[in-house]
């Protein structure tokens, strides 16, 4: 398709954008499109404006117009980006992104916003580098400084926190996410006071953005958890949840979204009513690949579960590859498992189709940069419990480890951490949204593992940490791998990996009991949960107090 001119037009358009004069530009744009004109510039503009309506989705089908009409346009494949990673779609975000630096490497907005787009997809190593080339190329920006320090946090390398947050801070002295850092270094260098003082001062500020606020309350909040002032914490905690509720609301369960616990719903009641008959095993693909893993397995759970620890023990075998909780099953869980009818259809899927969509899981495993070529690959991301029926009839001989802790830690441990944004993560803003999740959640794995032809080994987060030995050792054997003593020394090789999730700085530390039972200084405020979670208290053999 060949895009109209229309010189006059985009000469009034343009006229608009060099006096500065941007709400006339798309007010023009909006005008001509109305009226039957097609052009890549109009369509970025009008996109533009219906960003700024909170019409995301119409932005996005006129960023996807302009982009096929203009394909060598960077400004439109940059605002195409955008749009991709606002909706979470952070591997097409990144092609996007990579697709402008390609033609342009010196821009520097696409390096910084590939880093925090690979940030969020947890390619840390990948968002360092684009951190680091866009402050080479914009050296007066302090945001790539500042998004180099929140990765220094996640590290727990206090002296470059402090390095890359000095230097943001020396940019621009006001910035919420250097000085958020730098709390967070003060604080561990045993500065608590210090680290409270300019915390409390950062968030008298009525110009932080939802996400900012969040994540200084979150620090504000660790600190005073730490020193027992666990009324002041909840509090903390609770506002910096509520702040992200109010400004995700319309995303996340606004009119007409289908929210995680609507989801959860119906396919329980679905497999509730399943013959388990539709769910055997599919055939192993008697056509192998090159390039695969000898053995393939899932961990799975609920976040905050100790799945993270367990991922990092086992990834210090010298024949295990793991994932590192990148997504690898989104495609396939768009498609297959979206609506009942394509739950359905799962279950009818066979041959040529099987083969596509394991085609299609490998080829974003191997676009994370994992070699899994004769390893043992296990693929990390608590959220894939609800995909059990997919994982079942792609990879039929996988092993599933199943990561379980005490629910009352579990629920808190969400309610308090900092996570990406998403559907299922939107639910753990609230204590009550947290626990009837879990709770909603447990009950659709309990099916699953009744309904599918499931080779499970359910793991206890205290249990490892009481008896890691033996319990790795169990581990081991069910995934099929020997021991080494090089599991041992987990915290210390942990601490040259890009752990991705919150747990990276326990992590580190090693071996600890520092979480077992926390839920005990908070039993006030999580009363009015408790009753939702004490059947999975019983169900996994914690006692009642």
């Amino acid at each position: 398709m060949t895009a109209t001119p229309l010189p006059a037009a985009l000469d009034q358009v343009n006229a608009a954008m060099q006096v500065g004069d941007v709400a006339r530009a798309m007010s023009l744009a909006r005008d001509a499109l109305a009226a039957g004109a097609v052009h890549p510039d109009l369509l970025n503009l009008r996109a533009f404006w219906f960003e700024s309506q909170g019409r995301d989705a119409e932005a996005f089908a006129d960023l996807q117009r302009a982009s096929i009409l203009a394909p060598d346009s960077i400004a439109i494949r940059y605002a195409l980006g955008l749009a991709h990673a606002k909706a979470g779609r952070r591997q097409e975000a990144i092609a996007c992104f990579d697709a402008v630096i390609a033609r342009d490497p010196n821009f520097g907005p696409a390096h910084f916003n590939k880093g925090w787009a690979c940030e969020a997809q947890g390619d840390l190593h990948a968002a360092r580098d684009s951190y680091a080339r866009a402050h080479e190329l914009t050296p007066s920006n302090a945001e790539p400084l500042a998004g180099l320090a929140a990765l220094a946090v996640r590290a727990g390398d206090w002296a470059k926190v402090c390095a890359h947050a000095g230097r943001a801070l020396a940019i621009d002295p006001a910035h919420p996410i250097a000085i958020t850092a730098l709390a967070a270094a003060e604080r561990a260098s045993g500065a608590s006071a210090k680290a409270e003082s300019r915390l409390r001062a950062l968030l008298t500020r009525l110009d932080l953005e939802a996400a900012q606020r969040s994540y200084a309350e979150g620090h504000l909040g660790d600190l005073l958890d730490a020193q027992g002032r666990t009324a002041e914490a909840f509090a903390v905690y609770q506002a910096g949840n509520d702040a992200l509720r109010r400004f995700h609301t319309p995303q996340f369960a606004g009119l007409g979204v289908e929210t995680t616990p609507m989801h959860l719903r119906w396919l329980t009641e679905l497999f509730a009513g399943a013959d388990a008959a539709d769910w055997s095993a599919a055939p192993v693909d008697s056509i192998r690949e090159a390039g695969l893993p000898v053995k393939h397995a899932f961990m799975l759970g609920f976040p905050r579960s100790g799945t993270t620890l367990l991922e990092q023990v086992l990834d210090s075998h010298s024949d295990v590859v793991t994932s590192g909780e990148r997504e690898t099953l989104d495609e396939g869980a768009r498609e297959l498992l979206g609506t009942p009818g394509d739950v359905r259809r799962l279950t009818r899927l066979g041959g040529a189709g099987l083969r596509r969509h394991r085609r299609v899981y490998w080829e974003r495993v191997r676009g994370h940069g994992i070699d899994v070529a004769g390893r043992v690959f296990i693929d990390k991301q608590p959220f894939h419990t609800l995909k059990l029926p997919l994982i079942v009839k792609l990879f039929p001989s996988a092993k599933i480890v199943f990561s379980v802790r005490d629910p009352r830690d579990v629920v808190l441990s969400c309610f308090r951490r900092r996570f990406l944004m998403s559907s299922p993560n939107f639910e753990l803003l609230t204590l009550e949204g947290a626990a009837r999740l879990y709770a909603d959640y447990m009950r659709l794995a309990e099916l699953y593992r009744a309904k599918l032809p499931l080779d499970v080994l359910e793991l206890r987060h205290e249990d490892l940490v009481d008896d890691f030995e033996g319990r790795v050792r169990t581990t081991c054997e069910f995934l099929g791998l020997a021991w080494q003593d090089s599991m041992r020394d987990f915290a210390a090789r942990a601490k040259t990996q890009a752990i991705t999730t919150p747990s990276s700085v326990q992590v580190m530390r090693g071996l600890n009991r520092e979480g077992i039972g926390h839920w005990r200084n908070y039993r006030d405020q999580l009363a009015p949960v408790l009753p939702i979670l004490q059947p999975w208290v019983e169900r996994f053999g914690y006692p009642a107090d």
